[in-house]
C-alpha cells in the first residue's frame, strides 16, 4: 500500500486529536486530585488553628489595639501635617490673622514666629494658596514627609507660578498634641 501525502496528514491529525483528549483527560484527573488534596489541607489547617487560636486571642488583642493606636498616630500626623501646610504656606490678605491664631495649634512657637512675624500683610501685594496636599508619615518616629503644589498670584502685575513643594517634618508631643517643631525644605535638593 502506498502511502501519500494525503494519507500522511490524515494520520498526523488523527493522532493529534487522539493526543488532545489523552491531554484533556489527564489534566481533568490531576485537577481533581490537586482539590481533593486541597480540602484535606484545609481541614487539617483549620483543626490546627483551632487548636492554637485560643493560645493566641490575647496575642491578637495586643496586636489590634497596637494597630489602632498606630493608626490613630498616622491619622493624626496626616491631619496635623496637611493643617500646618495649609496654615503656613496659604496667605491671602483675608486671611493671614486667621491663620497666624490657628497656627500655634500645629507648629511651634519658633515656626509660628517665622512665619508670622508680622501682624499682618501688605493688602493686595500677593496670596498663595495650596493645593494636592500629600503626607507620608513614617512608620517610627513622629516625622513625615509632605509634597504639595503652591499657586502664587502677584496681584499688581497679575503673574501667576505654580511650584511643587517637598517638606520633611519632624513632630513633637506638647500638651498632648503633636506639634511641627522642625522643618526642612527637600525642593532645593532635588525635589519631585
Amino acid at each position: 500500500m502506498n502511502f501519500t501525502a494525503r494519507h500522511l496528514a490524515y494520520l498526523f491529525g488523527v493522532l493529534f486529536l487522539i493526543s488532545l483528549a489523552a491531554n484533556a483527560f489527564f489534566y481533568q484527573q490531576a485537577t481533581a486530585v490537586t482539590s481533593t488534596s486541597d480540602a484535606s489541607e484545609t481541614k487539617n489547617e483549620s483543626v490546627t488553628s483551632l487548636e492554637s487560636a485560643t493560645s493566641e486571642d490575647t496575642s491578637a488583642d495586643t496586636e489590634q489595639v497596637v494597630a489602632s493606636k498606630e493608626t490613630e498616630r498616622m491619622e493624626e500626623l496626616t491631619t496635623r501635617a496637611t493643617r500646618f501646610v495649609e496654615y503656613a504656606f496659604t496667605i491671602t490678605k483675608d486671611s493671614y490673622t486667621t491663620q497666624k491664631r490657628q497656627a500655634k495649634e500645629v507648629m511651634s512657637d519658633d515656626l509660628a514666629a517665622t512665619f508670622f512675624d508680622a501682624d499682618g500683610i501688605d493688602v493686595g501685594t500677593f496670596e498663595t494658596t495650596v493645593r494636592d496636599v500629600e503626607v507620608f508619615p513614617s512608620v517610627s518616629g513622629e516625622d513625615c514627609l509632605v509634597r504639595f503644589e503652591q499657586d502664587l498670584l502677584i496681584t499688581e502685575t497679575g503673574y501667576e507660578e505654580t511650584t511643587q513643594e517637598l517638606l520633611a517634618l519632624t513632630f513633637e508631643s506638647i500638651n498632648g498634641h503633636l506639634v511641627v517643631t522642625e522643618m526642612e525644605d527637600l525642593t532645593s535638593e532635588g525635589g519631585i
